[in-house]
């Protein structure tokens, strides 16, 4: 799989103020990971819990989790982050759930998802 960065509006929800960032897609992760810094100083997110997540090397660290409206096109949701210690900005899976769009890793880019109904 590759990966590819996309544009991607970020705010708290709230009125504050939306920062435009690029972000690469990366649908092997959960939940997004932004900059702790960004986001509290930024766009005003503050955490709201603490999760437990396990990294591919086994190593076990808790971290701060909040909520960010993230915008890309015309499409918006708000949908967890977590308060990351680097400096990039990771697009998840479950973000990009919320956001009805999936990975073309063939073109990089985002594209709608096809929603599919269980006939009633």
């Amino acid at each position: 799989m590759g990966t590819f960065s996309a544009e991607v509006g970020v705010n708290n929800g709230n009125g504050g103020p939306t920062q435009h960032v690029e972000a690469v897609a990366d649908t092997g992760t959960g939940f997004s990971i932004f900059p702790d810094a960004f986001l509290r100083e930024r766009v005003g997110i503050r955490p709201k819990r603490y999760d437990t997540f396990v990294f591919a090397d086994g190593r076990e660290r808790e971290m701060p989790v909040g909520e960010a409206r993230f915008i890309i096109g015309d499409r918006d949701a708000v949908s967890p982050v977590v308060f990351g210690t680097g400096d990039y900005f990771l697009l998840g899976a479950v973000t990009l759930q919320a956001l009805s769009l999936i990975a073309d890793t063939t073109n990089h880019k985002l594209i709608p998802a096809r929603k599919f109904a269980r006939p009633l």
